[in-house]
């Protein structure tokens, strides 16, 4: 069955994501012979994104950057449906870490679960080497936004980090778990000036204990 990938025009929302103690589980992997379960791994988390884009909401799986990905959804996407896909990638995250990476570590990491950072706007592409890339803010913001959820203590697992104007626009209207006015300072980002920013969970805390054990 063939995927719904989204074409991306000017505008965009942008969503990057990535694994909580990833270093440590690659350095886990590593000095115990197996690394060779994070192929296994993170090809199974591209199942089912490529699953989601069928029977969810189209996206472009734009870049995969190691310990997760970057992926760029039309602007005028549903904020429910959005929420659901993110809900549900933090349950598959959840279940398949359980499968393919825990009964290979030596230890649990501390920390388990994904990690988002959302923003909206212009996106310019480029052709280098042959491949289609993008620039624009909205990368930039969305990736520093995804670092920050780390900035202020407690678990940033199964959250995400979004602009105050993304928020208003895109999931105002829909019914987090759990949702909270913060800031942040972005690096590079408005000179350093606080960024109006909302915390949304993803995940009830009763449903990410029950999934990660």
């Amino acid at each position: 069955m063939a995927s719904r990938r989204a074409v991306i025009d000017r505008q965009a929302i942008v969503v990057a994501f990535d694994m909580c103690s990833s270093s440590n589980i690659i350095d886990d992997l590593t000095k115990s012979g197996n690394v060779g379960r994070l192929p296994v791994f993170f090809t199974a988390i591209e199942r089912y994104l490529a699953a989601r884009q069928i029977d969810a909401v189209p996206f472009h799986p734009y870049k995969f950057t190691g310990d997760g990905w970057v992926l760029l959804f039309p602007d005028r996407t549903d904020g429910a449906k959005l929420l659901r896909f993110l809900e549900g990638m933090c349950l598959s995250f959840a279940v398949e870490f359980r499968r393919s990476l825990l009964p290979s570590l030596s230890r649990k990491p501390a920390l388990v679960g994904l990690t988002f950072g959302i923003e909206r706007g212009e996106l310019i592409p480029i052709t280098l080497h042959g491949q289609q890339e993008y620039v624009g803010r909205s990368i930039n913001v969305a990736c520093r936004l995804q670092a920050a959820l780390k900035d202020k203590g407690g678990s940033p697992a199964y959250s995400a980090l979004m602009s105050e104007s993304v928020y208003r626009a895109c999931f105002a209207q829909t019914k987090p778990h759990r949702v909270n006015k913060v800031t942040r300072n972005l690096r590079n980002i408005d000179g350093g000036a606080q960024f109006a920013c909302r915390r949304v969970w993803l995940l009830r805390p009763f449903e990410a204990a029950d999934e990660t054990g």
